[in-house]
């Protein structure tokens, strides 16, 4: 996938635009189902979220910490094209761990920052929540097969109309500068959003779990992202996407973010994770689905409470 050409992803730099910048974004999510946010990270909290991922790694390479998320209250499920590299040397293995905000309270400030949540809070609207928090870092050489899929789970086979609110969308937050094609890029098909996935005729149950996937999907429709350390790939759950091999000397780290309507049921997560009761404030506390003493309570969001909607409004955009 090294070839796959470098270009045509729409890009904002909302830290300069502001709330036009904002509406940008969301336009081209609707649009091409992808929009590039440029130095969306503050320096001080990058710092703490790629300090947070280098750490893990070297635990993971000194075998204190299993790939994925075997043994905790999270996904354990591994798709059969990487079940052959999920055996080889730990250096040559991408490593994937899952509800990051179970683990390390340095990566809950990230799911509400600014430019990012505004983005997400303009495309989905109000009603939203934290689904998955995950850290991912592809090493030179990596044995992991890259695929094009989509982060639809259950949904997979669902293509939602742009008229209407989505429902779920993804946020990628690059921790490395990627300059170069075939470093382990993100990777898409702008506008893919919009068609069915090409599901390969021996996949009948539509899983994505199995594979290869996106076998045919043509090399010239492909797009992999050109990025530096603190932009963010923004991209709504349909879109095809994946990386490119790592044929780079270094590893690429990354943080992914994942947010949906109230009623979708967390990819990483049963309860609230307990660093987010002890840390969070109360908008992130809200978003991992921690709605207090009342929320067993039936019809609770059949119609939005006020303080729900004040919580969860976004603050007000820098540069506008």
């Amino acid at each position: 996938m090294v070839d796959v050409p470098a270009a045509d992803i729409a890009e904002v730099d909302v830290a300069m635009s502001g709330r036009e910048g904002i509406a940008a974004a969301v336009e081209s999510l609707r649009s091409d189902g992808v929009v590039i946010l440029r130095r969306a990270v503050e320096p001080a909290l990058f710092g703490a979220v790629n300090d947070m991922v280098r750490e893990w790694y070297a635990r993971f390479l000194d075998g204190e910490v299993h790939n994925y998320s075997l043994g905790e209250e999270t996904a354990t499920r591994i798709p059969e094209i990487w079940q052959d590299a999920f055996t080889e040397p730990r250096e040559l293995q991408g490593f994937r761990k899952w509800n990051v905000a179970g683990l390390d309270p340095r990566v809950i400030p990230l799911v509400d920052c600014d430019p990012l949540y505004s983005v997400v809070h303009g495309f989905i609207g109000p009603d939203l929540s934290v689904t998955k928090t995950q850290m991912i870092v592809l090493p030179p050489s990596c044995l992991d097969s890259p695929f094009l899929h989509t982060d639809a789970g259950a949904l997979a086979d669902i293509v939602e109309s742009m008229d209407a609110s989505p429902v779920m969308v993804s946020a990628q937050v690059f921790l490395t500068d990627l300059p170069s094609p075939g470093m382990g890029n993100f990777t898409c098909v702008p506008e893919s959003h919009k068609k069915r996935y090409p599901w390969s005729p021996d996949n009948p149950n539509r899983s994505q779990l199995g594979g290869p996937l996106g076998q045919d999907i043509p090399m010239d429709i492909r797009r992999q992202v050109l990025v530096q350390a603190g932009d963010i790939a923004v991209f709504i759950h349909s879109l095809w996407h994946g990386v490119t091999n790592n044929a780079s000397p270094d590893p690429r780290r990354s943080v992914i973010l994942s947010y949906a309507k109230s009623f979708v049921r967390p990819y990483d997560y049963n309860t609230t994770p307990d660093p987010v009761l002890r840390n969070g404030t109360p908008r992130q506390r809200l978003l991992f689905s921690d709605l207090g003493n009342w929320a067993w309570r039936p019809g609770c969001f059949y119609h939005y409470p006020e303080d729900y909607l004040k919580t969860l409004a976004p603050d007000l955009v820098v540069g506008q």
